[in-house]
């Protein structure tokens, strides 16, 4: 084909020279009397392009053939002879003379550049071919004439109008088809096309829906999921063929498509995207009906399990009490009944607490931790009169991590009791430890970094099957004893410190519990050694508490402690006292401020105006929910301590300690 187009430049710029030529002949034979066919004043290179050339090339004057080469002859069917001084307009098609007339194709352009026109001929034999002709200007005998050039394109316009029927054919599948279809442009996420349905879906003319980009349509959280799903693609990491979006039409109606996608590439950059998109709309609430069920019978089991729990913790606590007020009458020792009130009061506290993390609060109040002597004691208190034993292997320099210690021992207490349970004849159990590096996302829901790895491993009865799916969810549980929650806080309390459980089973051949935790550049604090018995100290004491049973119990605890107490409902009362003990030089040494006032200031309020009065303030923040950051980010909020409800007198002893001794 370059051959063909190499000819004709060649021939064009020959006959373009030859045609000057020509006039310039003529112009000095014009008075000869004899007439002379207008190839004879072609000199012998002429002659040869012409009659070699690949393409049919015929010379029209006054709309007819007055010269045709071979090629021509050869294309048409026609000898030489019949095509001579026959009319153009014979040879096309009868259907394409209503369209084009000689008169309509003469040459305007001044510049002599080609004209170019397709259209059907009928050969001598009947057979109709398409051709593509070229015009070009001439002169002969000093009179107009045109030369045209032939080129059969009977192949190319077959192909073309298969490929028509073709793109028809599929225009018409996507139009009618049972889904959204649409096109996007990956270099900047226009939307190149769009069926008809996806239009329906939402709600978008089509002249609107190409206007879009494809960040319009889809919510924060799918354009995120989107975004991450597209850059793998770019890494050539793996993805599924299809994933679910949550998408926001015209007038802003939302629905849910699931999208099965084909990349179009180009050097190895993807370019472009087709997309097919079903309407789940009706399937996702469906889905989320049947979760709000689950959680509700969830729910049920949940209230019917605590409420049996603390009925029986609360008939240990009044029966202790009431055993302890008769003692008292007869003067006997009424230590062993409060004893026994406070221990089971104790557990009401951890089942509390439990509650609290597997609810939307219990927010870890997170440290810097290095938690290989708290995996060792954990398990070894745990596992006391037992018949288990347990083999560490943890390694040397644990990376440390951001852990509430108190959760995280729970966490520990709770596999371990799991695992312990299901040794009914004892036997040995294996906690190990290790640092972690994760460079790529191997079907966890963990990013990428380091990572500390804990693995608790027994060969006891495992998990069959069917309960696998059971065991994170409330109060479920397949043994005698325990409450069926301890599985649950324990997922819970891992994934709020960003890390990940994983659970491997297998009936008769044991369970591995596996625990990610991200690790942290930061340095463990240092514990103090506490001392089991209260701390004394002196000093003025600020107790703000909306419930009045609350503030006289922390009075008299802090009384009984050595400090002298005043206490207030609310935080605008405490700001006022403050104030005033300032003005009359009995200022507060420290302010203890419950977070949460139904209808008041509360301690995160107060706080803030407290510190606009005195920077130097002391304040520890106390609450029995906590869900807020600011239990967990005391110091970030400008509390100088924290304490958790409810509290002993030992616990509350330790924290005014430590914040009436900082800085």
């Amino acid at each position: 084909m370059k051959d063909i187009d190499k000819t004709k430049k060649q021939l064009l710029d020959e006959i373009a020279d030859l045609r000057q030529k020509i006039k310039d002949f003529d112009n000095t034979s014009s008075n000869r009397p004899e007439k002379i066919h207008p190839l004879k004043h072609n000199d012998e290179l002429y002659r040869t392009l012409v009659e070699q050339a690949s393409e049919a090339i015929l010379v029209i004057q006054n709309n007819k053939i007055r010269y045709a080469n071979t090629r021509a002859s050869e294309f048409t069917g026609y000898s030489r002879k019949e095509l001579s001084d026959r009319p153009l307009i014979d040879l096309i098609h009868p259907d394409d003379r209503k369209q084009i007339t000689f008169d309509d194709i003469q040459i305007r352009d001044k510049a002599k550049k080609p004209e170019v026109f397709t259209c059907r001929i009928t050969r001598k034999n009947d057979d109709i071919r398409w051709l593509e002709t070229k015009l070009l200007n001439t002169t002969v005998m000093t009179k107009p004439a045109i030369l045209c050039f032939l080129n059969d394109v009977t192949e190319r316009k077959i192909a073309e109008k298969a490929l028509q029927q073709s793109e028809g054919r599929y225009q018409l599948l996507v139009d009618h088809a049972p889904a959204g279809i649409y096109e996007i442009d990956l270099t900047n996420g226009q939307f190149i096309s769009s069926n008809d349905v996806m239009c329906q879906y939402t709600g978008y003319t089509k002249e609107e829906f190409l206007n879009l980009n494809f960040t319009d349509l889809l919510t924060q959280e799918s354009l995120e999921k989107n975004l991450a799903r597209y850059q793998k693609i770019q890494n050539r990491e793996a993805v599924p063929d299809m994933a679910e979006y949550e998408i926001i039409g015209k007038n802003q109606r939302r629905l849910w498509i699931l999208v099965n996608t084909s990349i179009k590439y180009e050097n190895d950059t993807p370019v472009s995207v087709t997309v097919i998109a079903h309407d789940i709309t009706n399937r996702k609430h469906l889905e989320q009906e049947r979760s709000k069920a689950q959680k509700l019978e969830s729910l049920g089991v949940l209230a019917g399990g605590i409420g049996h729990d603390f009925n029986n913790l609360l008939s240990g606590i009044m029966g202790n009490i009431s055993l302890a007020k008769l003692e008292a009458e007869r003067g006997e020792n009424i230590m062993e009944s409060l004893n026994e009130a406070l221990r089971v009061a104790a557990k009401a506290s951890a089942l509390t607490r439990q509650l609290l993390v597997f609810s939307k609060g219990g927010a870890p109040v997170r440290k810097a931790a290095s938690i290989a002597e708290v995996l060792k004691e954990s398990t070894a208190f745990t596992l006391r009169g037992s018949k288990v034993r347990c083999k560490f292997n943890i390694t040397e320099n644990l990376w440390p991590v951001k852990v509430d210690i108190g959760q995280f021992s729970q966490v520990i207490n709770n596999l371990v009791i799991n695992a312990m349970q299901s040794m009914s004849s004892g036997g040995e159990i294996r906690l190990i430890a290790d640092n972690i590096t994760i460079e790529k996302i191997l079907g966890l829901p963990l990013i990428p970094g380091r990572y500390v790895v804990i693995k608790i491993q027994d060969p006891g009865e495992g998990i069959s099957q069917i309960n696998m799916p059971q065991i994170f969810d409330p109060y479920f549980t397949t043994k005698s004893k325990g409450s069926g929650l301890g599985l649950t806080m324990t997922y819970t309390t891992i994934k709020r410190h960003d890390g990940h459980i994983t659970v491997d089973s297998e009936v008769g051949r044991g369970t591995t519990f596996t625990i990610y935790l991200p690790a942290t550049e930061e340095e463990p604090e240092k514990a103090g050694d506490q001392e089991a018995l209260p701390a004394g100290g002196d000093g003025r004491i600020l107790v703000m508490d909306d419930e009045e049973t609350l503030r006289k119990v922390a009075a008299r605890m802090l009384l009984e402690l050595g400090y002298e107490v005043h206490c207030v409902p609310d935080g605008a009362e405490a700001i006022k006292q403050y104030k005033q003990a300032q003005e009359s030089g009995l200022t507060f040494d420290a302010v203890i401020m419950d977070l949460t006032i139904p209808g008041g200031m509360g301690g995160k309020e107060a706080i803030e105006k407290l510190l606009e009065i005195d920077p130097q303030a002391k304040a520890v923040v106390s609450s029995g929910y906590s869900n807020d950051p600011i239990m967990s980010n005391f110091k970030k909020f400008g509390f100088k301590g924290v304490v958790a409800k409810p509290y002993r007198i030992e616990e509350l002893s330790w924290i005014l300690r430590d914040v009436l001794n900082s800085g």
